[in-house]
């Protein structure tokens, strides 16, 4: 995904009392695009560039406007990197607004009509405004992907469902006696009604606000560890505008058995950290054999010697243990197979981990 500096959204001065070459825009405007109905914004004016946004009203999806400089066309501008088109508008004349849409390629143009329904309102930003907003805030659909196979196996299948902002996965194959216990689980992270969905609809309008355009976190969820007894189901986001501090990826552990939710940190006689689902610092033997033939520079051991908190992931092969890595370098990452964890195990750990341990003298 490609991500606008935050820092770029926040440098235009607001200059209440400019004008552009295209006249004073600033408002909310409603009309056609071709035969399409549409409504747009354009926010006030800015020493440096104007900003806007419009959607269509099928679709509702915020498609930016940007006019370089004040001198150019407004280009479209989306998440993807392709031009999807441009605008030549003339002056705005008695709440009446015309022009063309050019698309980037092939010639093609289309009318723009358009008629001011709401003006600014003092300082309040029209693309924030809730003229051009509350349409947008209609509680969305569920959005569901195809089937999808776990690691190419046709044994285990899933799907991924998306509603806004939060995604999540529904267990498909194959049965097993608690999955309709653990898909109910799943599915409780997506929004149930407009209430839960006000934070995300502030951070777009506070986006329309200051950029004219929505960034859109990034999000993935999907099995990382799948057996008879046990799935482990990753939630990544990457918060926009963030930068790498807005990045997080939880792993999430169910028995297919039980249908309950799992602690993998219970199996070494601790529990995750508050607020997580599989970060706990390493408990003391863990961190004994983890790092027993780990040499650390000088340039990390004030702050990297295990005594940190450490995600825990379950793999076809073993487990992993790791930081979340920031750039330092001193960052430690153990993949350590199911033999050499064994002894450090609960006897619920190994009861809970018996279909994947190995035999005792293999």
């Amino acid at each position: 995904m490609r991500r606008l500096s935050f820092l770029l959204a926040c440098l235009p001065a607001l200059a209440q009392a400019a004008a552009t070459d295209n006249g004073d825009l600033a408002g909310v405007w409603q009309g056609k695009l071709g035969n399409n109905e549409i409504t747009a914004c354009f926010n006030l004016p800015s020493k440096y560039d104007n900003r806007g946004n419009y959607y269509y009203a099928r679709h509702k999806t915020p498609i930016g406007l940007l006019q370089a400089e004040g001198k150019q066309p407004w280009a479209e501008v989306t998440d993807g990197d392709d031009k999807t088109g441009s605008w030549q508008l003339a002056p705005a004349q008695d709440g009446q607004l015309s022009g063309t849409w050019h698309h980037p390629k092939n010639g093609k143009t289309l009318p723009v009509k358009l008629q001011l329904i709401r003006p600014p309102a003092g300082e309040e930003q029209p693309c924030a405004s809730s003229a051009y907003n509350a349409a947008l805030e209609d509680f969305p659909k569920l959005v569901t992907s195809r089937a999808m196979l776990f690691k190419d196996s046709k044994a285990y299948t899933f799907r991924s469902l998306r509603l806004a902002d939060q995604i999540t996965v529904e267990l498909l194959t194959p049965t097993a006696p608690a999955l309709a216990s653990i898909n109910q689980q799943l599915r409780a992270v997506l929004p149930r009604n407009k209430a839960d969905l006000a934070e995300y609809f502030d951070k777009r309008r506070n986006f329309l606000r200051m950029d004219g355009n929505v960034m859109e976190d990034e999000v993935h969820a999907e099995p990382t560890f799948w057996s008879s007894r046990h799935v482990t189901i990753s939630f990544y986001r990457w918060a926009a505008g963030m930068g790498r501090n807005g990045i997080s990826n939880q792993f999430r552990t169910w028995d297919l058995q039980t249908g309950k939710e799992v602690d993998v940190w219970q199996w070494f006689g601790t529990k995750s950290q508050a607020g997580s689902y599989d970060v706990s610092a390493l408990p003391p033997k863990l961190r004994a054999t983890l790092f027993k033939d780990v040499e650390i520079g000088d340039e990390c051991k004030a702050d990297y010697q295990g005594r940190g908190y450490y995600h825990l992931s379950l793999t076809e092969t073993g487990m992993r243990f790791w930081e979340e890595a920031y750039g330092s370098g001193c960052e430690q990452d153990f993949n350590v197979p199911y033999a050499k964890v064994t002894p450090l195990l609960t006897a619920q750990g190994r009861a809970a981990l018996g279909g994947v341990l190995p035999k005792p003298g293999a």
